[in-house]
């Protein structure tokens, strides 16, 4: 059961982080705001990183 929980978590944080990307190219692009877009980017996937190496640990 430990495990399965882990592989969804890693299932649902490898989603987010291909939205968040998507997310952070959207605002680099249209709204022409490469600081946000980019901050947003590295932030989040940062505490992704972090979580799951939480979680995994």
């Amino acid at each position: 059961m430990y495990i399965f929980f882990n592989i969804f978590f890693l299932f649902f944080s490898i989603i987010l982080g291909a939205r968040t990307i998507a997310y952070g190219i959207y605002e680099i692009r249209q709204n022409k705001n490469k600081a946000g877009g980019i901050s947003f980017i590295v932030f989040c996937l940062i505490t992704i990183i972090f979580c799951n190496i939480a979680i995994w640990l």
